[in-house]
């Protein structure tokens, strides 16, 4: 009857570690709410937009930023230069780095004063850039596992190009070969591909235009670069530290049930470890409203560590109450809840590791 208890006691655990380990799932929330589907609209109210990014560097995670430097180029029909000229629009203002940060450091240079007139009565005008970006995209669930999709956001600047005005809209015309330059590696990080679309931002103002619908939304091109973490670089550096506690934890149980001092310190120690274990981690991080794959072990960690503390604590007063003469039955009854914990704690952290990523 005790080891039926026993097992009844393990098989609630592990309902509760599974259950953990769904209700700390979720998905991503849009980080995107103002963006638009950009219309169709006739070319003469396209301006086609270029990139090429030679440089990403001063990658940060804390803080959601990333330096970047390149090219970028325009494309529009004469019935857009002819609205330039009209409203003497400077051809530094036709579009902007709408997620550019710091903007005192930045540079944009015209790479020629005037607009390079192409056959079929088309203008081109190449930028170069140098800034740094704020990643409004930044999804971390994943850590240390995460992918990272680096943007760079490019929007019609001035008020005649809004889509309560001329409704001009930015047309992404590159491959993702000619977008990556030679230097867009990143320490860690294997670059996974690159990607480019077009969107409507719209704002929840209309910047003072009162009575003109759709003032305040403005055709948007992002460019990005696509990122994934090196596995065994993570593994090494972020859950093998926690797996090692976790072993140590997993064996502790092993111990004769009579080496209560012995028993009782491993689970402290290991508790306050995990704690260090994971500031040391966050530390790099910014301040998240969700968990992360890594959270998830190490609260899985403190877990088992505080099960396996009152584990100790039950063990070591059952033996000290039991009469001399019933030592070994109490050693076996110690011996057997001891197997069904690190039974329960193997199933429990295979499950987290399988469910704990499953995450959109």
């Amino acid at each position: 009857m005790k080891l039926k208890r026993s097992w009844l006691a393990g098989l609630i655990s592990l309902v509760v570690v599974v259950i953990f380990s769904i209700s700390t799932l979720g998905s991503a929330e849009d980080p995107n709410p103002q963006l638009k589907p950009a219309p169709v609209v006739p070319a003469t109210r396209q301006i086609e937009v270029g990139m090429h990014i030679k440089n990403i560097y001063n990658l940060s995670l804390k803080d959601k930023t990333f330096s970047a430097e390149g090219w970028f180029w325009l494309k529009w029909p004469e019935t857009i230069q002819q609205l330039i000229a009209a409203d003497q629009i400077p051809l530094t203002e036709l579009v902007e780095l709408v997620n550019q940060v710091e903007s005192y450091d930045a540079q944009l240079e015209l790479d020629s004063n005037e607009p390079l007139a192409l056959p079929g009565g088309r203008y081109l005008q190449l930028f170069r850039f140098s800034s740094k970006f704020y990643d409004n995209r930044q999804n971390l669930r994943n850590f240390p596992f995460e992918s990272l999709e680096l943007p760079i956001m490019l929007e019609t600047r001035p008020s005649q190009f809004s889509m309560g005005s001329e409704g001009v809209v930015l047309v992404p015309k590159v491959s993702n070969a000619e977008l990556k330059g030679d230097s867009v590696n990143l320490n860690g990080y294997a670059v996974e591909g690159a990607t480019s679309s077009s969107a409507i931002h719209s704002y929840t103002t209309g910047f003072g235009e009162e009575g003109v619908a759709n003032a305040g939304d403005y055709s948007m091109a992002t460019f990005e670069i696509n990122y994934r973490t090196n596995g065994w670089a993570a593994f090494y550096r972020f859950v093998l530290p926690w797996l090692a506690v976790m072993v140590i934890l997993l064996l502790a149980p092993n111990l004769e049930g009579n080496l209560n001092d012995l028993r009782l310190a491993i689970p402290s120690t290991a508790l306050l470890t995990l704690v260090f274990l994971q500031e040391g981690a966050h530390s790099q991080l910014p301040a998240l409203d969700y968990l992360t794959f890594l959270d998830k072990l190490y609260l899985f960690g403190y877990l088992v560590a505080t099960a396996e503390f009152w584990l100790f604590v039950w063990g070591t007063n059952l033996i000290s109450r039991a009469p001399e003469a019933e030592h070994t039955q109490v050693m076996d009854r110690i011996n057997r809840v001891d197997l069904v914990y690190q039974i329960t704690t193997i199933t429990g952290a295979l499950c987290l590791l399988i469910l704990g990523r499953a995450v959109s």
